[in-house]
């Protein structure tokens, strides 16, 4: 009975910041859940310590951490994933100036939740919505290089485009390149982004024209989409390690 009303005092607490979606002092937290302050200091604390708040250094002040924010990924998973997605597909197109994407798997094809494209005239340009086969171009490999053994045997043995032996490598390596796969003169490379269960929830893409994408341009875009795919996989709840 005494473990249930401390659940249910600690949900109260997170019911707030639902309710108000705004940082709040402890005193603030203790006020609106009716709390004193030694009792509200623990819950948060534990709050904090299981990632489900976070506490701003310098003001002192809480908020959602990315475990509620995974919850939340759990029941709207797309609008999460979109929003907190957008800022570093924006980043790697203002970086190279070539077209963002990210997708995720859906049955055997994968889908373009959001991009931004390249400024310039000659770019990948893809449909909104668009869905491709999940065995085909960087991001589709690399969803299925990250899916389930399952998966991965019936997608092989259906299609016979890909191995298990290839999907092993792109596991190996930690990401999947193509050029003249998906179109011709196309290159892209693509990496993947894990949810707060370590599984694959998408895959982070750069694409444009083969003969932009020399040597020492493709290591940059590697560092980069490995560098942002990290952080989006830390607000979407993964802890490294996992």
């Amino acid at each position: 009975m005494v473990l249930l009303k401390s659940l249910e005092k600690s949900l109260d607490v997170l019911d707030i910041f639902l309710e108000c979606n705004k940082e709040m002092s402890l005193n603030a937290i203790a006020n609106r859940a009716k709390l004193n302050i030694s009792t509200t200091f623990r819950i948060v604390s534990t709050l904090e310590r299981r990632q489900y708040l976070q506490r701003d250094p310098i003001y002192r002040k809480y908020k959602l951490g990315p475990k509620a924010l995974a919850l939340g990924y759990s029941s709207h998973w797309t609008e999460n994933i979109v929003t907190l997605a957008r800022p570093y597909l924006y980043r790697l197109q203002q970086d190279f100036n070539e077209t963002a994407s990210i997708y995720v798997a859906e049955g055997d094809s994968r889908i373009c939740l959001d991009f931004v494209e390249s400024s310039r005239s000659l770019r990948r340009v893809i449909p909104a919505g668009e869905s491709l086969p999940i065995y085909k171009g960087a991001a589709g490999k690399v969803l299925l290089a990250w899916s389930t053994e399952e998966v991965q045997q019936r997608i092989c043995e259906d299609y016979g485009v890909v191995t298990l032996a290839d999907l092993n490598v792109i596991r190996h390596n930690g990401y999947a390149v193509t050029q003249d796969e998906s179109e011709h003169g196309l290159f892209a490379i693509s990496v993947p982004v894990f949810n707060f269960n370590s599984t694959i929830a998408a895959a982070l893409t750069i694409a444009g024209p083969t003969m932009r994408f020399y040597e020492s341009v493709r290591q940059k875009m590697l560092f980069a989409l490995n560098q942002y795919a990290g952080e989006l996989s830390h607000l979407l709840g993964h802890q490294r390690g996992i």
